[in-house]
């Protein structure tokens, strides 16, 4: 396969004014929000929806795992194979639209199935959207900006979490869990037509000084990514932490239910306040950090969140264990201040070690896989160990199974510190093509 080489002009902050990167940005992590806000209504509507289907707790990990990973695991890679060749404003333009208007259709199903299936559109619009994201903020951003760039845009996981947690919590409450789906769904439907008409396409690796810019066929593509070994090791370590953002995402609300006897309101309030803002705090905390303290030496970009994701593991348990609510509370706040400190250096690292023209399929090969592992595994093996602890330990059950989140981000927090051996020799090579 002939490799095509194309001039790079260096500095994306030289070809496109600070206000103008910064407002893609913005738009660019609001979108992500909306992403995660639709994702996370679901997990503090399981207790009413299961209710009225009178659903298992193993049945409800499937609908907010499996029930949203299946098909946004199939399609993230050809479509992010697609967008690292093709316009990418456009790609998240259609795709925020489609997952938002599958989320208000949520609010209509009549079954169980129809329920699944919107599930699923969700996951389909949402496999589209956010790689391609990724790949436009690295395109406006250099190295060491980059892990506060995109610092910045995975706050929107954080926003998503909060505002999911009290539009579902509240709306419910007062209006029923149906009324939660169209209030989260269709305001994304505006906002993906500013997006489209407001934002151009970026020229592809103009932050990169001196990289080279190549256009290559699918195989040597996957085959340059996993030659990096660095990418290799943050992937796997990535599965791992993402377990316990993901269970805890799906399984606190339910936590703060059955344990701790809160209500609808009062779940959207304790779980969106100190679950979402501080993620937004850690999570920011960790951009900025990491973009200061790594400019000398690079692997900062994985020692720093390996100090983190390590933490997070003996605080979680404590939250689970806690019998006072206070305490609790806090260990959760700790937890996911801990846990979002290492989003955006990751994501970096992703578009990073990858050459410009592999940006999307880079990210999508990190997101996916920590998605389908996280979102995938992580609510059903929670779910299905409720089920099974059920008879031994009756409401509390959940309390031990949600321990399985400290060991999986301790297990990550290891690979993070094996991988930062190798990244500045990476770093190299995908600048040197």
């Amino acid at each position: 396969m002939v490799t095509i080489e194309k001039p790079v002009i260096s500095g994306a902050a030289a070809s496109a004014p600070m206000t103008s990167r910064y407002y893609v940005l913005v738009l660019l992590t609001l979108i992500y929000g909306l992403n995660f806000l639709d994702r996370t209504i679901f997990n503090v509507l399981i207790e009413p929806i299961k209710r009225e289907f009178q659903l298992s707790d193993t049945a409800m990990g499937l609908l907010a795992g499996f029930g949203f990973v299946l098909f946004y695991s199939a399609l993230g890679m050809p479509v992010a194979r697609f967008a690292d060749r093709t316009n990418r404003r456009n790609i998240v333009a259609i795709a925020f639209a489609f997952w938002s208007a599958m989320t208000a259709l949520c609010g209509t199903a009549q079954s169980v199935t129809v329920l699944a299936l919107a599930r699923i559109g969700v996951g389909i619009g949402e496999s589209a959207g956010t790689p391609a994201s990724q790949s436009i903020v690295a395109d406006h951003f250099n190295k060491d900006e980059r892990p506060r760039a995109l610092g910045i845009y995975a706050i929107g996981t954080y926003v998503g979490v909060f505002l999911g947690y009290f539009v579902g919590g509240w709306v419910n409450q007062y209006y029923g869990w149906r009324t939660a789906f169209l209030v989260a769904g269709l305001p994304g439907i505006v906002l993906a037509i500013v997006f489209r008409l407001t934002v151009q396409e970026p020229r592809r690796g103009a932050a990169d000084a001196g990289a080279v810019q190549t256009s290559e066929a699918l195989g040597p593509t996957f085959s340059f990514l996993f030659s990096q070994k660095t990418f290799v090791i943050v992937l796997i370590g990535f599965c791992l932490t993402s377990y316990l953002n993901y269970a805890t995402a799906a399984w606190i609300p339910p936590f703060l239910a059955r344990v701790h006897h809160l209500s609808s309101a009062q779940v959207g309030t304790y779980a969106g306040t100190f679950k979402g803002l501080f993620g937004i705090a850690g999570t920011l905390l960790g951009g900025f950090v990491v973009a200061r303290i790594s400019r000398d030496d690079d692997r900062w970009k994985l020692w720093a969140p390996a100090i983190m994701s390590g933490l997070a593991g003996p605080v979680f348990a404590l939250c689970m264990l806690t019998p006072s609510f206070p305490t609790m509370i806090a260990m959760l706040a700790l937890t996911s201040l801990l846990v979002g400190f290492h989003l955006g250096p990751i994501f970096a690292i992703a578009q990073t070690v990858a050459r410009p023209a592999m940006r999307a399929l880079a990210a999508a090969t990190i997101l996916l896989t920590a998605t389908c592992f996280g979102q995938g595994v992580g609510p059903l093996v929670v779910g299905a160990l409720n089920d099974a602890w059920k008879s031994q330990y009756g409401v509390d059950a959940v309390r031990y199974s949600m321990l399985s989140c400290s060991i999986a981000t301790m297990l990550g927090a290891l690979l993070f510190v094996w991988g930062a051996n190798s990244i500045r020799a990476d770093i190299a090579r995908a600048k040197g093509g």
